[in-house]
């Protein structure tokens, strides 16, 4: 059993990450499609099998029934820059791809961490089965070098293993990892994983063990999924002692609070598989000193091995299950968006899972439907997430937690738990940066030089080797000519886009100088010639409460990682984090269509949740635009209930989280202005009726009419208010439902029934005047050089708590008339007005109201408009109206873009040919038959060859770790190590006889005077003639298959040791 006594081993800090799996290049772009949902399954490439995909009575014996390959997340080819290993370009001759792949990875990580070359580091990598058999191609010490080359590269004073196994690997990495640091022998531990498993000795041999799926792909628990899907790569993680990492400063992705591994031996009494998944998992609750309703994501194994599958559902559900039914716990796994990547499968979920937890974000899962065996999911707390959102602290909660689940077919499981640093403050992301949809600001005093500089813009984009690296070096240009009187934004999400943006610039400003109107598009270049930044002043506007909408502001936390950290946000955060599950619902299936209507209709019917969701985002926002463009307005107003928005987001209230209490505990939104409106009950005087009873009477409409005409029909009608003026053309009437028709009828105009039927704004409901103001007096602060308008009196407010009640409740019980508010905001010099909250209206009505005075509406978000490309859009306009603010956080650093010296770059293309056939020594051939592609290839008339799968084969030299590790090669003084088991346990010890502070390790081998090397001739006759045997029977049960293999591993096994044993007598 691996780690199971608590508070023994010490917590383990990940302060460095990276990756290349599939398409995802790097950490970045694994984060990003993580993050998406982008899933990188894609045909098998061109040359990776060699024909093999051709074969079609090949495939159809190994159980591609279709004779289709399987799509997968293969990797086609990387690049090696050989500049940065200080290596000669043939050094690939002596390096397999795996092995370069895992030396890029690793070297990468190890610079995330920011670690010095010649540090106490050790090394720990994982390899597949199948690199293992490779290493019998060459010198026991060439072999074990090359995989260890990381450690000397940086020159490392620090021990380093190699481990092949199955997926759980990792897991057991972590443990020697965490010895490492435990017994103080480094101060940190890269740990490495490398399969490329997309080859099709790989697919087909695993395809007879398990099907690839055809199904769906995502998550391997969805009922419209069957399988397993091929995926890639490498990965590697730095750890440190978690105290170690605090004291250095460094930064934390996430700190292993536990680990726990159970492996089960075949040979004694073994729990049933989901009995062991559940002892697993409630060993490292108990090693961390959690409950399982701590844990809000659950990265699962979801192998698609349907045996697996079951199991591990089963053993979470029966850990996890609680009392309440909560949708507490969020299951994901990162196999639906790059496949199962065996070997490396454990350290992909843990850099995944810690990407979440240090982005604060629980991840979608891409083409989610419903779970198998849906019988067994009720009273859970899980949910899935179709889409990544936000994750927010539950009540209570002090930081985020997660846990991973791993599980394998020689049974061993393993479970771990996994936290958030929650004092880090600085999160660094480059996610803004990199999102496609670039910001391209070109400046100038005149139009030749803005036209000039438009033509110098392709130039820019066609040399820069991406388009975020263009949109930096053009804001370079633009910060050195931030002085100049135009400016001209151009914006586009791919190379095609902007050529066509580039090109409709070219004609629209030098058309815009000559009429004097805007020239904009449709993706949203924009330029004016007449700037107003410097004319007048901005005004931020506030909009009502009924503008909110389910999935609204998704993406803004991630796109704007700091306003987690924003004083106003973190002041109504609890209210934030309830409104979070009203916006982004909690279901175990996916929510239809109607599903989702309703759910938005229970929002747009509760006004409280409608109220604080909108004061929410407006808040967002307006700490978006302060925060990361450092724009503040010169003026501030509100439009109906957007007056307690602006309070809030502006930072005035400072304890609004009372108001909130006071809110939700109030009758006021809930019985008296909403449901039975028993205000308005009591003004009409007619009979009170509690919360729930039908008896519809009041309705509210818009009607497109001339304000005076609505005013001379309701003279006629007691029972029917002018609430709201929006434009001198628009009016909003509320009243008795009949009434509301019949000046309607009058009227003959446009009308429409308003999305929301609460009262305001009306005489009806002075009786809670006093209510009213009570709710909105809260504990105030100045806002310096911000004048804020109240619909009140229609002037500036004084800041004070009792005034600002008091202004609230008059605006809500009275008229608003919104033209008159702007009119007087724009005579006292706003001519920038920023819609800052949900919908475009405010905007609308601001326009139609000023018309042809000098203004501009800007909002911010638009429903059915990502709200990035929204914010992108209102940056263009502010920009080239000279607003004073900053974009610098939309861009990256600029870098050199001069090439690379292409003789020190190699690009490694992944094919068979090159490292996936050779896996025998020449001398080797006459034991074991060959297995080539030529060979394979021309095998339709004859059996299958069965591909030799390494399942099971737990460690490369697994029987040699009982044994001392000897001193290989050694840097500085020497020291040796021992490498054992005890208990199940690895156990790292230091011989205390010596000291080293550099090693790289070579197992010692077995005695060779044992009887069995002494018939290793004898023994390697059978096994050819047993090979031989195996070929012609095409019926093998999966048993035999497996006793073969095991045979053949020994005998690898025996003459890796002869042949080691021969070098070291000749020598």
């Amino acid at each position: 059993m691996g780690i199971s006594e608590q508070g023994k081993n010490p917590k383990i800090a990940i302060v460095g990450m990276d990756c290349f799996l599939g398409g995802c290049k790097g950490l970045d772009a694994f984060e990003r499609s993580v993050y998406e949902g982008t899933q990188h399954f894609i045909d098998v490439p061109p040359q990776r099998w060699q024909a093999v995909e051709k074969q079609e009575y090949l495939l159809k014996n190994y159980g591609f029934e279709s004779s289709n390959t399987p799509q997968g997340a293969y990797i086609k080819d990387f690049e090696i820059d050989f500049s940065d290993f200080q290596l000669a370009p043939e050094t690939t001759d002596k390096l397999n791809p795996q092995e370069l792949l895992m030396l890029k990875v690793a070297d990468r990580a190890l610079k995330d961490a920011k670690l010095n070359r010649g540090s106490r580091v050790g090394v720990v990598i994982v390899v597949s089965a199948k690199l293992s058999v490779r290493l019998i191609k060459q010198e026991a010490k060439d072999s074990i070098a090359n995989l260890c080359s990381i450690s000397n590269l940086w020159n490392f004073a620090g021990p380093s293993f190699t481990l092949t196994a199955e997926q759980n690997s990792v897991f057991k990495a972590l443990e020697v990892a965490q010895k490492l640091l435990s017994i103080k022998e480094v101060d940190a531990v890269v740990v490495g994983a490398v399969e490329l498993a997309g080859s099709s000795a790989s697919v087909l041999a695993r395809n007879q063990m398990a099907k690839v799926n055809t199904g769906v792909n995502t998550l391997s628990y969805d009922r419209d999924a069957n399988g397993w899907m091929v995926g890639e790569g490498a990965a590697a993680v730095v750890l440190k002692l978690h105290e170690t990492a605090q004291k250095d400063s460094d930064r934390i992705y996430g700190v292993i609070d536990a680990l726990n591994i159970l492996k089960q031996d075949s040979t004694s009494n073994t729990l049933p598989e989901e009995a062991a998944v559940t002892q697993v998992c409630h060993q490292a609750f108990d090693s961390a000193g959690i409950k399982p309703t701590d844990i809000g994501y659950l990265e699962v194994f979801g192998s698609g091995v349907p045996q697996q599958d079951e199991s591990e559902i089963k053993g979470l559900l029966q850990a996890y299950r609680t009392c309440e039914p909560k949708l507490t716990c969020a299951l994901g796994s990162v196999k639906a968006n790059i496949g199962h990547t065996y070997t490396a499968s454990g350290i992909v979920s843990l850099i995944k899972t810690a990407l979440c937890l240090y982005h604060r974000y629980i991840p979608g899962v891409p083409q989610w439907t419903a779970p198998k065996m849906p019988e067994l999911w009720q009273n859970t707390p899980f949910y899935v997430a179709t889409e990544s959102k936000p994750w927010f602290l539950e009540q209570g909660a002090t930081k985020r937690i997660a846990a991973i689940n791993s599980m394998e077919m020689d049974g061993s499981y393993a479970h771990l738990i996994l936290s958030e640093e929650a004092t880090q403050k600085e999160r660094s992301s480059r996610y803004l940066e990199q999102t496609p949809f670039y910001l391209f600001p070109l400046a100038g005093d005149d139009c030749p030089t803005l036209l000039e500089q438009i033509h110098a813009l392709e130039q820019t984009i066609a040399i820069s080797p991406s388009l975020s690296t263009a949109a930096s070096l053009t804001f370079a240009g633009f910060q050195q000519r931030q002085n100049a009187a135009y400016t001209v934004v151009i914006v586009g999400r791919n190379h095609d886009e902007l050529t066509r943006e580039i090109q409709r610039a070219l004609k629209g400003v030098a058309d815009a100088f000559d009429t004097g109107k805007d020239w904009q598009t449709p993706v949203g270049s924009y330029f004016t010639s007449k700037p107003l930044g410097k004319k007048g002043t901005v005004a931020f506007v506030y909009p009502g409460a009924y503008s909110s909408y389910i999935g609204i502001a998704r993406n803004l936390f991630r796109l704007f990682p700091k306003i987690h950290d924003d004083p106003i946000i973190k002041s109504v955060y609890s209210r934030v984090a309830n409104i979070e599950k009203i916006l982004y619902p909690r279901s175990l299936n996916k929510l239809s269509k109607r599903q989702l209507e309703a759910l938005e209709q229970r929002l747009i019917d509760d006004p409280v949740a409608m109220l604080e969701s909108e004061m929410g985002v407006a808040g967002l926002l307006s700490a978006i635009l302060r925060n990361y463009f450092q724009l503040q307005p010169d003026c501030a107003l509100g439009y109906s209930l957007g007056e307690t928005s602006m309070m809030l987001a502006q930072g005035v209230w400072t304890h609004f989280h009372e108001g909130s209490q006071s809110l939700n505990s109030s009758t006021l939104f809930k019985t008296e202005l909403s449901g039975p409106k028993n205000a308005v009950r009591r003004f009409w005087e007619l009979p009170q009726i509690q919360d729930g009873e039908s008896s519809e009477f009041w309705s509210t409409y818009i009607l497109m009419c001339p304000v005076s005409l609505v005013q001379e029909a309701l003279k006629h009608e007691n029972h029917v208010y002018l609430i709201l003026i929006n434009t001198p053309q628009e009016v909003a009437i509320a009243g008795d439902i009949q009434a509301c028709q019949r000046v309607i009828e009058t009227l003959n105009c446009d009308a429409f029934r308003a999305p929301f039927n609460h009262v305001i704004h009306c005489e009806a409901i002075r009786s809670e005047y006093d209510e009213l103001v009570k709710i909105n007096t809260l504990p105030v602060q100045n806002v310096p050089n911000t004048v804020f308008y109240s619909a009140a009196e229609y002037k500036p407010i004084t800041l004070d708590s009792n005034s600002i009640g008091h202004s609230i409740a008059k605006v809500l019980v009275q008229q608003l008339d919104f033209p008159r508010l702007i009119n007087r905001v724009w005579e006292d010099g706003a001519k920038i007005f920023i819609e800052v909250g949900a919908g475009g209206n405010c905007s609308r009505w601001i326009s139609g109201t000023l018309k042809q005075k000098e203004h501009i509406a800007i909002s911010l978000n638009k429903r059915g408009i990502d709200e990035y490309i929204s914010i992108i859009r209102a940056l263009a306009k502010l920009v080239s109206h000279r607003v004073n603010m900053d974009l610098s956080s939309l861009y990256s650093q600029v870098q050199d873009i001069s090439r690379k010296d292409e003789s020190r770059v190699k690009t490694i293309t992944l094919c068979e040919s090159k490292f996936n056939f050779t896996l025998l020594h020449e001398e080797d051939q006459e034991i074991f038959p060959s297995t080539t592609s030529d060979s394979l290839i021309n095998s339709t008339n004859k059996q299958p060859d069965t591909l030799v799968d390494l399942k099971g084969f737990e460690y490369t030299n697994s029987s040699f770790l009982q044994s001392a590790v000897k001193k290989f090669e050694s840097v500085g003084k020497p020291q040796n190590y021992e490498l054992t088991t005890q208990n199940g346990e690895f156990q790292i010890l230091p011989n205390h006889s010596s000291k080293n502070d550099n090693l790289i390790h070579e197992t010692q081998m077995l005695n060779l005077r044992d009887a069995l090397y002494q018939k290793l001739s004898e023994n390697s006759s059978h096994a050819t003639r047993t090979h031989h045997d195996f070929l012609q029977a095409r019926q093998e049960s999966l048993y035999q298959i497996s006793a073969i293999i095991q045979l053949q591993l020994n005998c690898l096994q025996h003459i890796f040791e002869k042949r080691s044993s021969n070098s070291g007598n000749e020598k």
